[in-house]
């Protein structure tokens, strides 16, 4: 069994399934949270005739579409800690295969 950081074990821990947790159902509704007010904006823009509310579902779907970003940039040291982990267990899967 490979030595993980407590950070790595934290992140197996955050990361690893549960069964209370539904990964698809959750990234389908946490994605619509942030761009789904952002098109009804819009289509009531597009209904009504108004090119600033238009303007603003536009402009709600842009800082929605930076928020992604700053949050993708921000957590990306998970995505170190994932691939540290990964590549720990791939080598004890390599040396115990070689062992067997």
């Amino acid at each position: 069994m490979p030595q993980f950081t407590e950070e790595e074990r934290r992140y197996i821990f955050a990361v690893a399934p549960d069964d209370s947790q539904d990964g698809g159902i959750y990234r389908a509704m946490s994605g619509a949270a942030y761009f789904l007010p952002s098109v009804a904006i819009g289509c009531y823009g597009l209904w009504d005739g108004s090119f600033k509310t238009l303007g603003l579902g536009f402009l709600t779907l842009v800082v929605s579409l930076g928020w992604g970003y700053y949050t993708e940039l921000r957590h990306s040291h998970h995505e170190r800690t994932g691939r540290a982990v990964v590549a720990k267990l791939r080598l004890a899967m390599e040396n115990r295969s070689l062992a067997d």
